[in-house]
């Protein structure tokens, strides 16, 4: 990423959250109903945790548990590691790679604005890629010259537009 936005230009705004004191079966439906991967744990608007599908995977289904019996507090990683709106995409990028962890919760002072994800980053670097890449193309397009006989003088040569024929700069010059 050579050009670096503040999270909250690309992060997403309505988070899926959960209270600590519901169960896993109740988490696992509201990612269903979001169409996300993780809920973030909330106490009073406050991020206390957060849980993935992969802590449902091994921390309930391979232990034989059943979700309906086990609550969210239970499984949830905490303590959450969060952003703040206007963390950098680059740093968000470094955190999540150092940490080994997907998603980041933004909050301002303690209240949770919205989630960063490492699809969202990898998102804007396709675009900002893309991006980069029309610039490039734009700056190195360079309009050939057109060659050919000029009308008047019949010289070859670079030719010029100057009132629907054309012409040759010394030619376009004298008219």
């Amino acid at each position: 990423m050579t050009a670096d936005l503040p999270v909250k230009e690309i992060m997403t705004r309505e988070v899926c959250t959960v209270s600590k004191d519901e169960s896993v079966l109740n988490a696992s439906r509201k990612m269903i109903e979001c169409g996300v991967g993780s809920v973030v744990v909330v106490e009073d608007s406050k991020p206390v945790g957060i849980v993935t599908e992969r802590d449902i995977i091994t921390k309930v289904v391979a232990r034989n548990r059943v979700p309906a019996d086990v609550l969210v507090e239970e499984i949830m990683s905490y303590p959450v590691i969060t952003v703040s709106p206007n963390t950098s995409t680059r740093d968000a990028g470094t955190i999540m790679l150092k940490k080994g962890i997907r998603r980041l919760p933004v909050i301002n002072g303690d209240e949770l604005v919205g989630i960063v994800t490492d699809t969202d980053l990898l998102s804007y670097s396709i675009d900002l890629g893309e991006y980069m890449g029309l610039i490039r193309e734009e700056q190195y397009v360079v309009d050939e010259p057109e060659i050919g006989k000029c009308e008047i003088c019949g010289r070859i040569a670079e030719l010029r537009d100057a009132d629907g024929m054309r012409v040759c700069e010394d030619c376009y010059e004298t008219l």
